[in-house]
């Protein structure tokens, strides 16, 4: 058969002017045609809606949902500028910032992505989701193209492009039109929008700039009027529910909420004015943007040509906020969320309240610590508990003392007199973590007591890097026959002096440094994290010398589809004269009894499920697990639960297995394997597990291989 002509394979003449405007795109997009350059910039947000579907039925009754019922509106403005540099990229400096009714501005509201300011941005934002940019690679196997009429904008001719999915049924995709300039295929104007999920606009306006042969982007426009299914964002560090049930549409409900954004855009210059500053962070906002005076705003106002009676119900925000007390409120949610409830000048610890475990049967306390209402750069803490069955107390008294507050800099003194699990490796930069109960604490048979002093320094070495650094001597005494015999000399008490260093590094994570230090705007992975420890012998009278040294990576991939895939791998080694309760395991949680439903308990994060406590211990070990979280079933609206797949995979070794005496486990040089599934938040939060245990250490009896247990979700 002959060979087809080159030319004998058309592609539609639509498709070829789109090609051409993805590839003139590194002459048209700013972000790719300069070096570096500079613009400003105004935005206000408005959130508006009918207040009496505000409170109808289903509806959480958030604190913005009960200013907005009362006000009418929420409102917030800003001021910017635009920093980019081809190395750095680009940064939003905010240079004004006002809330009407809250003394500063609720800061993790500038978290939120409402819209992409650059209409070439490939993954292209919409309220925190991402679409498919028609002007992509993948945009061009997504999208039909269709040219419509010529016309001029800015006094150039343009011609206008429709797009559309080819897929009608891929969530990712959007509909609308881009007016390309005929003579350079830049953008003079772009309209995306969605009648999916969210029934949204976006909108950008261009003009021409003659001294830079680029359209430059002026305006931007962001409407968010109605939705066909309930959609929550974050808002305040709390859920906001845009949009109404298709049960209450059928009832004649009116829609809910209503979101619109503005923005004007000036000044461009295609070089730095001013100071890059910090690298690393994609918003900055400066000290002096949160006390600017009333006047400051009237001539952007006036830009943006926003009515004086729209400013009289701004005005009217203020003194709802201070009757209703949602500053206090909004404190509150932001606290407890990481385990605290704040009583005047003192956070109360919830997570000290009330515990369970098989040492001391319940366990109960009181802990927290002071806040800035009583001293800015000063804390104050500890916590007492009591457990009922091994009559004790245990204390913890701490201070700490703020050195840098951009750099979330502590230096602390500390003291604690308690108990922890044998093996129980932490890092020390590891996020709190808080929910109602530790999942694994009410399966671990086995403690050892210790009293600690020691002293630390925290801080924030750059935006993406936490550090901390500790100095510790720990006096151990055992709860078991257990004796540690290095050298043939026995020990079932010794000292340890400990000096640790440990980094968390979130290199692709994105980060706003406030008034208030830096915060993580959005979640970037690999997560990285490591830690050596050094156990120092005959300073402070510490009774060994050893090193361990301990990584590990978090990497999340986020599918078009919403589900999740979650991949985990740590990895622990130890050398020297370390005794069993500072070696490693890997995190087991199947209490040790016979019988699949006497185990029957709450199953962990990240813990194997099916392996017993006590059953290995390693000096190296390496820890896998591969996570995939399906999108909830949508069975009714009190009624999503989530499908996770699992898999889990362990190996290690321990060398000198006879220096530990009177305690009999195993090792895992030959692979520790286990899969199951999660059906979680069933009801209230709760739900199942189950996972089997094969491979090399798949047991004789089937059902000492299966767990079955509960899980437990909190959502604050």
């Amino acid at each position: 058969m002959p060979a087809l002509a080159q030319d004998s394979i058309q592609i539609p003449e639509d498709l070829l002017l789109m090609e051409e405007v993805l590839l003139k795109a590194s002459l048209n997009d700013p972000e790719q045609a300069l070096g570096e350059f500079q613009y400003s910039s105004y935005e206000n947000l408005k959130i508006t809606g009918d207040p009496e579907a505000i409170t109808g039925p289903g509806y959480k009754k958030t604190e913005l949902r009960k200013t907005i019922k009362q006000t009418k509106f929420f409102f917030a403005e800003k001021t910017s500028t635009y920093l980019y540099t081809e190395n750095y990229g680009l940064k939003e400096q905010i240079t004004g910032a006002n809330m009407p009714g809250f003394a500063e501005p609720v800061y993790p509201i500038y978290n939120i992505n409402f819209q992409s300011v650059n209409a070439y941005s490939s993954p292209y934002i919409i309220f925190d989701r991402e679409f498919i940019n028609p002007i992509s690679k993948k945009g061009l196997r997504n999208y039909l193209f269709t040219r419509r009429q010529d016309s001029v904008i800015d006094g150039r001719a343009v011609v206008k492009m429709d797009f559309e999915p080819i897929d009608d049924h891929n969530p990712s995709t959007l509909q609308g039109s881009f007016y390309v300039d005929k003579e350079t295929q830049a953008l003079a104007r772009a309209v995306f929008s969605n009648t999916g999920d969210l029934n949204v606009q976006a909108i950008h306006n261009f003009k021409y700039q003659e001294n830079l042969n680029l359209w430059f982007n002026t305006e931007r426009f962001l409407s968010i009027k109605k939705e066909k299914d309930k959609k929550e964002l974050e808002l305040f560090g709390a859920r906001l529910q845009v949009g109404i049930e298709k049960e209450e549409k059928k009832k004649g409900a009116n829609e809910d909420l209503y979101v619109f954004l503005k923005a004007i855009n000036y000044d461009l210059t295609n070089s730095l004015q001013q100071p890059y500053g910090r690298r690393g962070l994609t918003k900055e906002v400066v000290d002096e943007a949160v006390v600017r005076p009333a006047g400051y705003w009237t001539p952007y106002r006036n830009q943006a040509n926003t009515t004086n009676d729209e400013f009289a119900s701004y005005k009217n925000i203020d003194s709802v906020v201070v009757a209703t007390n949602i500053t206090k409120k909004l404190e509150t949610l932001d606290k407890f969320k990481v385990g605290y409830y704040p009583v005047g000048f003192f956070d109360i610890d919830l997570k000290y309240l009330v515990k369970y475990n098989n040492y001391e049967a319940f366990r109960l306390g009181i802990g927290g610590t002071t806040n800035e209402k009583l001293l800015e750069n000063w804390r104050f803490g500890g916590y007492v508990a009591y457990g009922t069955k091994d009559k004790a107390f245990k204390y913890n008294v701490n201070a700490g003392y703020r050195l840098s507050r951009e750099n979330n800099t502590w230096l602390n003194i500390y003291h604690t007199d308690d108990i922890n699990e044998f093996a129980a490796e932490t890092f020390l930069t590891d996020a709190r973590v808080y929910s109602l109960f530790e999942p694994r604490l009410v399966n671990i048979p086995t403690f050892y007591l210790y009293k600690e002093y020691g002293l630390s320094l925290q801080q924030r070495l750059f935006p993406s890097v936490l550090s901390e650094v500790s100095l510790s001597r720990k006096q151990i005494d055992q709860t078991t026959n257990y004796i540690f015999q290095p050298n043939d000399t026995p020990f079932n008490s010794y000292a340890l002096t400990e000096l640790k260093v440990g980094a968390r590094w979130s290199p692709y994570s994105n980060f706003m440094r406030t008034p208030n230090g830096y915060e993580e705007t959005l979640k970037g992975f690999p997560v990285l994290s490591a830690q050596l420890t050094k156990g120092i012998k005959d300073v402070f009278d510490g009774d060994f010398n050893y090193v361990k040294v301990s990584a590990k990576a978090a990497y999340t991939v986020l599918h078009t589809d919403k589900s999740v895939t979650e991949f985990s791998v740590e990895g622990h080694y130890a050398s020297g004269e370390v005794p069993l309760t500072h070696l490693f395991h890997a995190y087991p949680n199947a209490p040790n009894k016979d019988g699949i439903f006497q185990r029957f308990s709450v199953a962990g994060r990240r813990s194997f499920e099916t392996m017993f406590f006590n059953e290995f211990f390693s000096d190296k070990i390496a820890i896998g697990q591969v996570k995939h979280e399906f999108v909830p079933f949508k069975i009714a609206p009190y009624l999503q639960p989530e499908l996770v797949l699992i898999t889990r995979y362990a190996i290690g070794d321990l060398s000198d297995k006879q220096q530990h005496v009177n305690v009999d486990f195993q090792t895992l040089e030959h692979g520790y394997l286990e899969s199951g599934f999660e059906l979680n938040k069933l009801l209230f939060g709760f739900g199942l597990s189950a996972a089997y245990r094969y491979g090399a250490y798949h047991l004789p009896a089937l059902e000492d291989n299966i767990s079955i247990k509960f899980t437990f979700y909190l959502e604050l």
